[in-house]
């Protein structure tokens, strides 16, 4: 387990370890996690992003006052910690992870609050929806229609 005391809400967060990761803690760091910076680790996951690959040109657009402003760079230029967090939320959410016990990790205190922090597409939403009903029998084929299945 990884116990973190949130800097913002002073609250400690417990979280579990992938094995990957409690391998990665032993064999590179002797079990002891490197003390880092908030920007050294930024830079950092930067590196990491670039590595994978994930180097498509994203454009990050706002308005001040009456002008538009947009950056593009490559999108590894804009992973941060806080993606990782909520990324981290969000697949965990899609992954049928009850909404609570990620709360406990993420340190979120209200559930209306960690549903603005989630990022889902409408079709992810459907998805989602369809695995449910799915799973609970739901779903019964009606007829096949231009190669489309209705339900």
């Amino acid at each position: 387990m990884l116990y973190k005391k949130q800097a913002k809400s002073d609250h400690w967060v417990i979280i579990p370890l992938r094995e990957e990761a409690k391998l990665i803690f032993t064999r590179q760091f002797k079990d002891k996690i490197p003390e880092l910076t908030n920007a050294e680790f930024n830079r950092h996951i930067k590196t990491i992003g670039k590595l994978a690959g994930i180097n498509r040109t994203t454009t990050f657009s706002y308005k001040k006052g009456n002008k538009d402003i947009a950056f593009a760079k490559p999108k590894y230029e804009w992973i941060t910690t806080h993606t990782a967090r909520r990324s981290f939320c969000t697949n965990e959410f899609l992954a049928g992870t009850p909404v609570e016990l990620i709360m406990k990790i993420s340190g979120h205190k209200s559930v209306k609050g960690f549903y603005k922090y989630i990022r889902i597409t409408p079709e992810e939403a459907a998805r989602k929806i369809k695995e449910l009903w799915l799973s609970r029998n739901d779903m019964k084929l009606i007829k096949k229609r231009d190669n489309v299945l209705a339900v």
